[in-house]
């Protein structure tokens, strides 16, 4: 009896006809060549792979498969694959950034239990966000409690538009009003608590997280609000002055930037970020027409914000406070930044002053002055390091030339590097040579980090894949490889029962996944989809498979010959272990008999099969 093969489903919440459509208005090569400096190889492309370091391109990318593939560390995948590992994605953000570039609206749906109940769970997380939104901005608009909050804002010069425009709002002191809301809505108390708008105690008493402070929604890159900040409205309440929604399912602030949302088009037109340190200054800066603005959320600053930044641009001015913790966090930021690639430069306002009070003070032009003005991150470094060095202090000034020079070591350009040691020798007190030696020890110190960080990532999905493919069978292989690239071979094995196979046989997975499979013979672009609801090693294995051209050859023909190879296998392989089993010493008679009752069956269909095998011959 023929198992008719099951249809597949797209491992995520939107529809399989719209990945389908999202990869085919995606050109893979466009896409990577924004990545990696590729050129014509062949039918395909050729380039150093972004995902390990290599003097010899390895990395190709196939236009015909909308494909790519390393053969050195085995990575492979589709575009929205692509897009996953080299900016940290997840599958549904990787296809909606897609969608948004080829102008395809996404509509997500549920299909299985497991996301069926973490889409509804986002679902309604997402919902609370935005309901409460709307009672913290309503308070704040209308209610005589939110008083404090709006004279806050008139004395920041923030007007009513904008607090409409940022949806500003008031969270209040009194927990009973925010008891009434849910009760209203219909939330409970432990939905609230995993929005994190309640806090729990250990005793289990649930209480408003935020009381009594101006909130300000926090939305993703689409606009969705997924947490809040709350700014402190006295002096002497307790707690931080800022305090952020807590981690959640659909909030983390390591992937969040403030104002994003609405300052990525600017940014992009712009080419330049304005990183600042809070919530107003975006606000201030952005409502004044300097647009091109936005904050982590604290000063921690992570590659993943690298990675949303870098999308739109290259250059990063940092705007922080113009102190110790203001220098610490452009710091770190920079060691984040500058080995992506990033330029990376420091606006110094006047001393006491942030964006927001510079605006409202000096306005909007000065503000911008300054940041026409920002300079290199290593003169910022220089400049600060030499106001806290006294007379001739050798120990400083040597720590002060070793962070010069592991500043320059960071620039992954070599030319830039050359540069930075000529122009800041002399300023550093040291020969340009002197200089030149110490940022070469640097170097080699990160390229040897950097190769133990890559060697640690290698043994993830590219191994995986190659683990994946080294436990296939070498004829299950070929199969593959054939079904894929020949239409009238993939009808034919679909029409195939390779169950049994698959069940007894090992190294027959990948078989298997693309004879359950139903994507219409021949199309690669749902083939592509296919790709997609694999693992990312699975995904890779595809790829690095059929990236060897030579498995394919032979058609129809060299398929069944090699599907009755297998299944010749298959019953030698469970001779064997029957035969294995049969040699135990605690095995009863009954099963003894049973074991060699299908030895004699097993043996008698394997010589039938090599007889017909040389009949046909």
């Amino acid at each position: 009896m023929i198992t008719t093969p099951r249809p597949y489903r797209p491992m995520s919440r939107i529809p399989e006809e719209t990945i389908q459509q999202v990869l085919a208005a995606t050109n893979i090569v466009d896409l990577v060549g924004k990545y990696v400096q590729l050129k014509r190889d062949g039918p395909g492309f050729k380039g150093l792979c972004p995902f390990h370091t290599e003097k010899t391109p390895s990395f190709t990318v196939s236009a015909t498969r909308n494909t790519y593939h390393c053969f050195g560390c085995g990575v492979g995948g589709t575009a929205i694959r692509f897009l996953m590992e080299h900016d940290g994605l997840q599958f549904v953000e990787a296809v909606k950034r897609l969608a948004e570039s080829a102008g395809i609206r996404i509509e997500e749906e549920v299909w299985d239990a497991n996301t069926e109940r973490e889409a509804k769970q986002r679902a309604i997380l997402k919902k609370v966000h935005e309901d409460i939104a709307v009672f913290y901005h309503e308070l704040l608009l209308k209610s005589p409690l939110a008083d404090a909050a709006r004279q806050y804002l008139k004395g920041r010069g923030l007007t009513s538009a904008v607090a409409k425009n940022w949806q500003m709002g008031y969270a209040p002191e009194n927990p009973d009003l925010l008891r009434r809301w849910s009760a209203e809505k219909k939330y409970s108390g432990e939905i609230l608590v995993e929005a994190g708008i309640l806090a729990q105690a250990d005793d289990g008493r649930k209480y408003p997280r935020l009381r009594h402070r101006l909130m300000f929604p926090i939305r993703d890159e689409n606009g969705t609000i997924v947490a809040f900040s709350g700014r402190v409205l006295s002096a002497d309440q307790k707690g931080g002055k800022y305090v952020n929604s807590p981690e959640t399912p659909i909030f983390s602030k390591s992937k969040v930037l403030f104002g994003f949302d609405k300052s990525k088009r600017a940014i992009a037109k712009a080419e330049k970020v304005i990183i600042c340190e809070g919530q107003l200054d975006v606000i201030a800066a952005f409502e004044a027409g300097v647009q091109n603005v936005s904050a982590p959320l604290g000063t921690a600053f992570t590659e993943f914000h690298v990675k949303m930044l870098k999308r739109l641009t290259k250059e990063v001015v940092l705007c922080f406070d113009a102190d110790n913790a203001g220098y610490n966090a452009a710091e770190k930021a920079f060691k984040i930044l500058s080995p992506e690639g990033m330029t990376v430069r420091v606006a110094s306002l006047p001393k006491g002053e942030d964006p927001d009070s510079m605006i409202r003070k000096h306005g909007p032009e000065a503000f911008a002055a300054e940041i026409e003005k920002a300079v290199e991150f290593l003169d910022f470094q220089i400049a600060h390091k030499k106001a806290s060095i006294s007379g001739t202090d050798l120990r400083s000034q040597v720590q002060l030339i070793e962070q010069a020079a592991v500043t320059i070591a960071m620039n992954t350009s070599i030319s830039a590097r050359e540069l930075m040691v000529r122009s800041h020798a002399g300023s550093l007190g040291i020969s340009e040579e002197v200089l030149r030696q110490e940022v070469a020890e640097f170097v080699k110190r990160r390229a040897k980090g950097e190769a133990k960080d890559k060697e640690k990532r290698a043994v993830t999905a590219p191994d995986d894949a190659r683990k994946f493919l080294q436990s296939q069978h070498d004829n299950a292989l070929m199969l593959v490889s054939l079904a894929v690239a020949h239409p009238e071979v993939l009808e034919w094995l679909r029409n195939q029962d390779i169950e049994e196979l698959h069940h007894d046989f090992p190294g027959t997975q990948m078989l298997h996944q693309v004879w359950l499979a139903h994507f219409p013979a021949g199309d690669e672009g749902a083939f592509s989809v296919f790709l997609t609801t694999l693992s990312a090693a699975e995904e890779a294995a595809f790829t690095q498979l059929l990236a060897n051209r030579k498995l394919a050859e032979g058609g129809l023909p060299k398929a069944q010959e090699t599907l009755a190879a297998l299944q010749t296998e298959r019953l030698n392989y469970l001779i064997k272990r029957a035969r294995a089993a049969m040699k135990q010493a605690d095995l009863s008679p009954e099963r003894l008999q049973e074991l060699h009752h299908q030895v004699m069956e097993w043996h008698k269909e394997y010589l039938d099969r090599m007889k017909r095998g040389s009949d046909s011959q």
